[in-house]
């Protein structure tokens, strides 16, 4: 038997104590249910985590998310694909797109609704790099505000695109509004990606 076929015959037995997870009020007793799942997940490949999700009344969504390290997206693709059909599950490989978000970090809020980008060549690499500018940018935050940014690339564009077509990315304070006239809201990235994907046959 597999080790993809382990987990999931794990999973299966299991499931029901997943699907009511975020009904579950006891904090301790839910630590340990994640807990859990994380051990035998990580069993199959220590690189990889999960998230649960989705209404009360419906199908739940488990994303089989690599954290944006493409060395271990074949792992994450291995044990998706070898998913069994669950009458109460969707299991999704990466993070998928969101909408309507806000991303918060360390006390530094991004509102997509707000950013925009410019796009930054690169002759020597396919992928696009961005600068993001951002309402309230700190220089003395400077990581603290490229993570939340890479959280809302992971966000606006996925697990999977945020990892394979952003190479590089910096972060800038927003210029007053006659200033920017040549900036892209952020919102359209995504549409831009894509544009960029096909142009250069990536």
């Amino acid at each position: 038997m597999s080790k993809e076929q382990q987990f999931w015959d794990w999973f299966i037995k299991n499931e029901g104590k997943y699907f009511f997870l975020g009904q579950v009020n006891d904090v301790n007793e839910k630590e340990r249910l994640l807990d859990d799942f994380l051990e035998h997940l990580h069993s199959y490949c220590d690189k990889l985590f999960f998230e649960i999700g989705g209404h009360p009344d419906e199908k739940q969504d488990l994303i089989i998310t690599a954290e944006g390290d493409v060395a271990f997206f074949d792992k994450v693709e291995a044990l998706v694909n070898e998913a069994p059909q669950m009458e109460h599950w969707n299991v999704i490989a990466f993070k998928p797109v969101m909408t309507g978000f806000v991303t918060e970090y360390n006390g530094i809020k991004l509102n997509p609704e707000e950013m925009y980008f410019i796009p930054l060549s690169n002759k020597a690499s396919t992928q696009l790099g961005v600068r993001i500018y951002a309402e309230g940018y700190d220089p003395n935050l400077k990581k603290d505000f490229l993570t939340a940014a890479y959280l809302a690339l992971d966000c606006l564009l996925g697990e999977h695109s945020c990892a394979l077509d952003i190479g590089y990315v910096e972060v800038e304070s927003l210029p007053s509004i006659p200033e920017r006239d040549e900036l892209i809201a952020f919102t359209k990235l995504r549409r831009y990606v894509e544009w960029h994907k096909n142009k250069y046959g990536t």
